[in-house]
């Protein structure tokens, strides 16, 4: 009798799942990861199995130097004093403290809210952002967020990311609480990636009522999605490409995975949109609605 492939099997159902569907809160980096796989989605996000990349080191310094750099920038916003903190963060973080002081996002005109949690309610779902600043101006919100990465996407990528969809999407949502001085259209809204080593290439959005609809009719399908994956007990990826660099493929395939080459088996990198999960399960404890 042949042997069912593990990828194939259904996961076995688990009594104590750490969250429910209906308990989870939803992030740009679910729901990107939902969109790279479905079951590593659950792996992480449901079952709440956290597994570290095997660079570890790496990573765990390109995010100490981001949250670095993003302290800085919230500091200043606040008028705090910068300058006698730099000597004790890392070099290339005063680089890069340099580069925006002579950017004109060191001197944004109108009132700025840094650090800017948002939530709202879709389907049922709680979903969640947190924008690094938000300038309110006359006839003006302008949504800042700053990226420390090397790699600067294209715009034809950056155009479909969850946070270009969803950071504008939940900010309509709740613009009845902004401290607007006039009537609030979606037109008003403008978002900014700022990458601060490519300082003279940032990715810029104007929003738009148009795009308002398209992004939450987007985002409630995918929800909807979201309800038959869970109804299909989370099937993987059919991007099978995908499996050899997860750190979860064992749970997947057993311990001999099969149709996965020796090459890439050997090649353990972790999906960039799980790396965000550990600041996103600390932001979702955090979140509460403007007020």
């Amino acid at each position: 009798m042949s042997r069912i492939p593990a990828a194939q099997q259904p996961l076995p159902a688990r009594a104590g799942l750490a969250q429910t569907l209906e308990q989870l809160t939803l992030s740009a980096s679910s729901l990107a990861l939902l969109n790279h796989c479905p079951r590593l989605f659950r792996y992480i996000y449901l079952e709440r199995l956290i597994c570290p990349p095997a660079n570890a080191f790496e990573h765990e310094l390109e995010r100490k130097q981001g949250q670095q750099f993003h302290r800085l920038v919230e500091w200043y916003s606040r008028g705090r004093a910068v300058e006698p903190r730099l000597a004790s963060l890392d070099a290339e973080v005063r680089q890069w403290w340099q580069v925006f002081l002579t950017s004109p996002h060191a001197y944004p005109q109108g009132r700025v809210l840094t650090e800017l949690p948002l939530w709202q309610r879709v389907e049922g779902f709680k979903l969640i952002a947190r924008l690094d600043r938000l300038v309110i101006a006359p006839g003006s919100v302008h949504i800042v967020d700053w990226k420390t990465k090397r790699y600067r996407p294209p715009d034809s990528q950056l155009r479909n990311d969850w946070q270009v969809r969803l950071y504008p999407l939940l900010l309509c949502g709740v613009a009845e609480l902004l401290p607007l001085e006039s009537p609030f259209h979606p037109e008003q809204v403008e978002l900014t990636f700022w990458y601060v080593q490519h300082p003279q290439h940032p990715f810029c959005l104007r929003y738009s009522a148009a795009a308002y609809e398209q992004d939450l009719a987007h985002l409630k399908a995918t929800l909807t999605h979201l309800k038959q994956l869970q109804a299909q007990d989370f099937p993987m990826t059919a991007h099978t490409e995908r499996c050899g660099s997860c750190l979860f493929r064992s749970r997947c395939y057993g311990l001999l995975p099969e149709g996965i080459p020796v090459a890439e088996l050997l090649d353990w990198v972790w999906p960039s949109e799980a790396l965000q999960l550990a600041d996103s399960v600390r932001e979702t404890e955090s979140f509460s609605r403007l007020d």
